[in-house]
């Protein structure tokens, strides 16, 4: 890695370590979930069918994990996509949390995940507002 200069940030910063790794993390969770509300048998899971949730949770899934390659990657606008894919994730688990609350039947373990999952969103969120963020996501030239 090459040191920081105040016109070329590091590649790898603290806070860009901790927003790739949320962001990456998030993606494996909803890849997850998605596989588990198709059916799909995993190791130490126990499927959960429901396929209303399976599509919604791979589409998060996908433009989040698009988020999570543009970060790592530095691809175009690094910062604005990690910020929009996020709260596109965010506003998802809202959608799935107010399903799980006020639907007909609501699971403790899907009560949890979602809980869970806007914590840690919001944690991205916070991370990526501040500036700090914003000069470390900035596209290496």
């Amino acid at each position: 890695m090459t040191a920081a200069s105040p016109s070329r940030p590091a590649r790898w910063s603290p806070i860009s370590i901790a927003i790739a790794s949320l962001m990456a993390g998030s993606t494996l969770t909803f890849i997850v979930a998605s596989l588990l509300h198709f059916g799909v048998a995993l190791p130490l899971m126990s499927v959960d069918p429901f396929s209303g949730a399976a599509l919604p949770e791979a589409i998060i899934a996908a433009v989040l994990a698009a988020g999570s390659v543009s970060v790592i990657a530095r691809l175009g606008p690094t910062w604005r996509i990690a910020v929009g894919t996020t709260l596109f994730a965010l506003l998802g688990v809202l959608v799935g949390l107010r399903f799980v609350l006020f639907g007909s039947v609501s699971r403790p373990g899907d009560v949890i995940y979602h809980l869970a999952i806007l914590v840690v969103l919001l944690v991205t969120i916070g991370l990526l507002i501040a500036p700090a963020a914003r000069q470390a996501l900035r596209r290496s030239p």
